[in-house]
């Protein structure tokens, strides 16, 4: 068993919070990086501390990895998992993750967040920081023409569309948000969506094509995005970190941080009201109730898996297609054990 139990870093503004518990930890050394790879040699020692609490002042505008380095020998990376940003909602970051086999994944590397429509030239040098070089996003035709990404220079962008293909009914569409008259109306939508997510051999599709970009490192740093960053990105984050071996009891929280970074409803009303159909106070409500996520979504899209595939082994071979060799690399480019 690792000496660290967990690590975490909370802002407030400008104060960073690192807080760590463990066993027989002693004096932990506090190492600053701004490569998510740095070992300790490549890094700086900025601190001891034995409480297991520090803190420091750090702009939103910097990107930094900390390694924690116990007296025990025990180490752990952490990092903001959660960034800050103008006008990009739900940016996150899959590392730090605990797999089943006793390793973690790599900060850094797999990225989440809403759409890239409105990001400030902030938003856009804190990602040139980050060395992003790919954008994955899962939006309609209709959702990207009301809301185009800002795209920047020297930075591939990919649409994967899960619910649009060729002769295929639109599952986002504007016309399905007129059927819905309640907020119970949007929960029976989405528990929908989600098994549908698992379930189509077009999602399915989709998301084998996340996994074929993540499997190459020229194309990572990688963000997925959909609108709000919860529901097709909440599938497609929850199957690279089945992939890696993250239980899903972690899967699960790490999807529900999403109602702490929600989206403006207004922006979900976009749709209807570029097709002429005037937003009412009730139809606001409703559509405030889809910025949320509820754990009864993902555990549609986890039944699925199990039932229609034989849980997530068959999933990622058979749904996806994904080799032994292909999910190996996945493991060996994305985890790691200090």
């Amino acid at each position: 068993m690792e000496g660290f139990k967990q690590a975490e870093i909370k802002r407030q503004d400008g104060l960073l919070t690192i807080s760590w518990e463990g066993d027989n930890l002693g004096t932990v050394k506090i190492y600053q990086s701004a490569n998510p790879d740095a070992a300790e040699t490549d890094a700086a020692l900025i601190a001891e501390r034995a409480e297991g609490k520090f803190e420091l002042e750090l702009s939103r505008d910097e990107r930094v990895y900390f390694i924690l380095a116990a007296e025990n020998g025990a180490r752990i990376r952490v990092a903001e998992r959660v960034m800050q940003m103008d006008n990009l909602v739900n940016f996150r970051d899959l590392g730090g993750y605990l797999t089943e086999d006793g390793r973690r994944t790599k900060w850094g590397k797999l990225l989440r967040s809403a759409a890239h429509d409105g990001i400030t030239e902030r938003d856009a040098e804190f990602l040139r920081k980050l060395g992003l070089k790919t954008v994955v996003d899962y939006r309609t035709s209709v959702e990207s023409a009301d809301h185009p990404d800002v795209k920047l220079e020297g930075v591939a962008y990919h649409t994967l569309c899960p619910f649009e293909e060729s002769n295929a009914t639109n599952t986002l569409d504007t016309q399905q948000h007129r059927q819905m008259r309640s907020a119970e109306d949007a929960i029976k939508m989405l528990t929908g969506i989600n098994r549908q997510l698992a379930a189509s051999p077009h999602c399915n599709k989709t998301y084998r094509g996340l996994m074929q970009i993540a499997l190459d490192t020229e194309q990572v740093p990688v963000v997925q995005h959909c609108t709000s960053g919860k529901d097709r990105v909440g599938a497609g984050s929850a199957t690279m970190l089945m992939a890696l071996g993250v239980p899903r009891e972690t899967i699960m929280a790490d999807y529900l941080l999403s109602n702490e970074n929600q989206l403006s409803a207004k922006k979900l009303g976009s749709g209807a009201m570029s097709a002429g159909q005037e937003i009412t106070p009730e139809m606001m409500k409703m559509f405030a109730a889809l910025t949320k996520v509820h754990a009864e979504y993902l555990e549609a899209f986890f039944d699925e898996v199990d039932t229609r595939w034989g849980g997530t082994e068959g999933y990622l071979k058979n749904a996806l297609g994904l080799t032994d060799e292909e999910l190996e690399k996945m493991k060996e480019l994305y985890l790691e054990q200090m």
